[in-house]
């Protein structure tokens, strides 16, 4: 029995099967549990490229393959993800363009810091100046700032009672002709001394006009950045009438 624990082919065969299981079990899911198909793909990859090693008659690396076929794809997923989530956000909150740029500036400081450190603490025969490695910090530690203070700043924001009136100023739009579901809207307004841009559903902004007034309601956020939390459109007198 333990003869056959030991055999890569049995051990590869049993990767795939687990593979595929998860695959069928979570494809379908939205939630969360949805990455554990993302996991099964890996695993079904993983050891498909073990097989081919082994049919090369190559020992594989299982602990590099996991490195870079499982963990490292899954780190980078969940990062894209939840960056993307917060950028989401980020557009609904007011003066984010300071957000962007104060916090943008600080994550680039951090990453020429970490990187001069880490070329620094290398004994001086492995000294080597990485330029992909300053890039890549360059860009990922920007967006990990501002991502983070978007979430602590959007975390269980207080609801503000009464919403906020403004005038929209101009409206535009990106229709995908041949996928509407694909389709951008957005409408331009002012809230306090700030100009602000705000992505909206179809039907709402079919709805609105020029110079048409629209309810902010806001979140008191827990940095002091403010956050629309949802738009409509203000009841005419007309309406409210009937």
């Amino acid at each position: 029995m333990n003869k056959i624990l030991k055999n890569e082919y049995f051990q590869i065969a049993i990767g795939i099967i687990f593979g595929i299981i998860l695959l069928i079990l979570f494809i379908d899911k939205k939630s969360f549990l949805g990455i554990f198909a993302f996991v099964g793909f890996f695993f079904i990859i993983l050891n498909i490229i073990r097989l081919i090693d082994v049919l090369n008659g190559k020992k594989s690396d299982l602990k590099k393959l996991i490195k870079g076929t499982v963990i490292a794809p899954i780190i980078l997923g969940s990062f894209i993800g939840f960056v993307a989530n917060e950028f989401k956000y980020l557009g609904n909150t007011i003066n984010d363009s300071e957000i962007f740029k104060e916090f943008g500036i600080y994550g680039l400081i951090l990453a020429i810091f970490i990187v001069i450190l880490r070329y620094s603490f290398k004994p001086k025969e492995n000294r080597k100046f990485s330029f992909t490695g300053l890039i890549s910090s360059l860009i990922v530690f920007p967006l990990l700032f501002i991502s983070c203070v978007t979430f602590i700043n959007r975390y269980k924001a207080e609801k503000k009672l009464n919403p906020t009136e403004s005038i929209v100023w101009e409206k535009k739009s990106e229709i995908d002709e041949k996928d509407k579901s694909d389709s951008q809207y957005w409408i331009f307004t002012n809230v306090g001394i700030y100009n602000q841009k705000f992505k909206v559903e179809s039907e709402l902004w079919n709805k609105l006009q020029k110079n048409d007034t629209i309810l902010l309601f806001m979140e008191k956020g827990n940095l002091g950045y403010e956050i629309v939390e949802r738009i409509e459109k203000k009841p005419t007198a007309n309406n409210v009438y009937n």
